[in-house]
């Protein structure tokens, strides 16, 4: 793949009110109007948007499929994340009926490139705020009007671009993110924290690969049979300070990379809203020998003032985090919660998170292909860009559309390790 934009092509923020919000879309020429799009209330969005996941979620009966997925499938499955989306769009656009066909010829006049394959790719930037309460990587927003059968796999590839998750990359901007210093390779490796729940398959097969590769130093997998890191405390600790070892000691070399590859809680008692978001990490698949460890957000959360006043003033930059567990950027529609919250309060430059849940086997192979375009010099974006496009022509599978960035698109690693190809 190409590189991506050194701009964003399309940005959306967002004025409102308690009548409403107005979404405002503006393209690389700042002296053109934007496209205004009025949304209604907060209530109302937030009750079409759990709609739309329930959608997903039958969508994802396609897509959980480890092998290829047969090409009159994957089609089907396009088709009905694009109905979706125009269910989403015609429920929360006021304006709904004026815009429709302008909102795809200015997406396609800003993004020119969107259906070019060998072309820079597009960035969409999202501001912070009501903006991120909409999908907008799954939206069918280059073609409101698509509805066709997919007969081959140009079709295919053709109809997967009118979703900006995977014609463009997709940045949705955090609040006063920390500084974006890169990924900085020490003696020649890139440092990467492991977190894990050994019970699955796939964060087995990620702990290969991680093994296996000379560009990566390795410190995990957490918890292990001797290191119980990181209960609920000393997770916020480590969050705060990506300096500090698992014995509490200094390390010569902060990780930059934090993956965490495990089971989610993201349901229960609506009375306790707070004790829906939990981490389960475990040592080992059998549950008599494993040290299993819960990570609860709100306690979390509450540690986390107490874990900056104690870190150093001089921490640097702070890892990069990939959440390669399900539902992990999903966020609870009444209280808009979710698991990326402290990663988000603790100013991590980027993470990446899910929105429902996915196999474990291709969430493996995703990440694989993710580090490879990562090790090889590519920003984050464009390394998320090439996981997607790979698992949707190796096995036509759009599950990629899933995976959502929070932060900067553009951190890489530097420099990048020599080693990286082996």
């Amino acid at each position: 793949m190409t590189r991506q934009a050194g701009s964003p092509n399309v940005t959306i923020a967002a004025h409102g009110d308690r009548g409403g919000h107005r979404f405002l879309l503006t393209g690389p020429d700042e002296s053109e109007e934007p496209l205004i799009l009025d949304v209604a209330d907060g209530d109302v969005l937030r009750h079409c948007t759990a709609g739309f996941a329930r959608s997903v979620q039958r969508t994802l009966a396609f897509w959980r499929r480890p092998s290829r997925i047969p090409l009159q499938d994957a089609g089907t499955s396009l088709q009905q994340l694009a109905a979706a989306g125009r269910v989403l769009l015609t429920s929360v656009l006021r304006n709904a009926r004026e815009i429709h066909d302008e909102l795809g010829v200015r997406m396609r006049r800003w993004c020119p490139t969107w259906g070019d394959e060998d072309g820079v790719v597009p960035v969409l930037h999202v501001q912070a705020g009501t903006p991120q309460w909409l999908p907008w990587e799954l939206l069918p927003l280059f073609d409101l009007h698509w509805d066709d059968r997919v007969g081959d796999h140009t079709e295919l590839w053709r109809a997967a671009r009118i979703f900006p998750g995977l014609s463009t990359v997709t940045e949705r901007a955090m609040e006063r993110p920390g500084q974006a210093v890169g990924l900085r390779v020490s003696g020649g490796r890139l440092p990467l924290r492991y977190l894990w729940h050994a019970g699955y398959p796939g964060a087995q097969g990620e702990l290969g690969f991680f093994r296996s590769r000379p560009a990566i130093a390795l410190d995990g997998p957490y918890p292990g049979d001797d290191a119980p890191y990181p209960g609920t405390h000393s997770f916020a600790r480590h969050l705060a300070d990506p300096g500090l070892g698992p014995d509490g000691r200094r390390m010569n070399h902060p990780h930059q990379v934090l993956h965490m590859s495990c089971h989610t809680t993201v349901t229960g008692d609506d009375r306790e809203a707070a004790n829906r978001l939990v981490f389960h990490l475990s040592s080992t698949a059998e549950r008599e020998k494993a040290v299993e460890v819960e990570v609860e957000v709100h306690k979390v959360l509450a540690d986390l003032i107490p874990a900056w006043a104690a870190a150093p003033r001089t921490v640097g930059g702070l890892p990069f985090v990939f959440l390669n567990a399900c539902s992990t950027a999903l966020h609870d529609p009444l209280t808009l919660r979710s698991l990326m919250e402290p990663f988000v309060k603790n100013r991590n430059p980027s993470v990446i998170g899910t929105v429902a849940q996915l196999p474990d086997r291709i969430a493996e192979y995703f990440s694989r292909r993710f580090y490879e375009a990562l090790l090889g010099g590519r920003t984050v974006g464009e390394s998320l860009h090439t996981a997607k496009w790979d698992l949707l022509q190796t096995r036509r599978n759009p599950v990629g559309l899933l995976y959502a960035l929070y932060g900067v698109s553009t951190l890489q690693v530097t420099p990048v390790p020599v080693s990286a190809a082996s």
